[in-house]
């Protein structure tokens, strides 16, 4: 079987990721953009456009913090609910965030569209790095093909 090889860049790149997603979403969570509201149906007229960001966002997250952890001993299960804790109680700060802003409102549908996200993330982390080896990057040099 031919496995697949990726790199880990270092830990504090790959967890300055997880902060700069993590400012994003309390960034667009905090303070409503211009323009916002305009659109109202997601792709394919299925779902309202915020719960599409909602989904994706709390996707993006967890997928992030597992890449970001993706080398520490812990079995995988224990790595994958870390990640989906994290990312749920991310969500979950920010709703009660939201619910102190004039601005703003709480929404529990919000914070299941979270864990949504965060568990289909999780759950595709785990099934398409099943056959990949994760090895550590330094500098480009360390860089190595995907197959061999």
């Amino acid at each position: 079987m031919v496995r697949l090889r990726f790199p880990l860049v270092p830990r504090w790149l790959r967890l300055g990721g997880v902060v700069a997603v993590a400012a994003t979403i309390l960034y667009f969570s905090v303070f409503t953009p211009s323009g916002s509201g305009a659109v109202r149906t997601g792709p394919f007229g299925l779902l309202p456009y915020s719960t599409w960001l909602h989904g994706l966002a709390y996707f993006g997250l967890a997928a992030t913090l597992a890449y970001a952890v993706q080398d520490t001993p812990w079995p995988d299960r224990t790595v994958l609910g870390v990640v989906f804790l994290a990312a749920v109680g991310y969500g979950g700060g920010i709703e009660l965030l939201q619910s102190t802003l004039d601005a703003r409102t709480a929404d529990f549908g919000d914070l299941l569209v979270n864990a949504v996200g965060a568990t289909v993330a999780a759950v595709l982390w785990r099934v398409l790095t099943r056959p990949v080896r994760f090895y550590h990057v330094r500098r480009l040099a360390d860089l190595e093909l995907p197959v061999r």
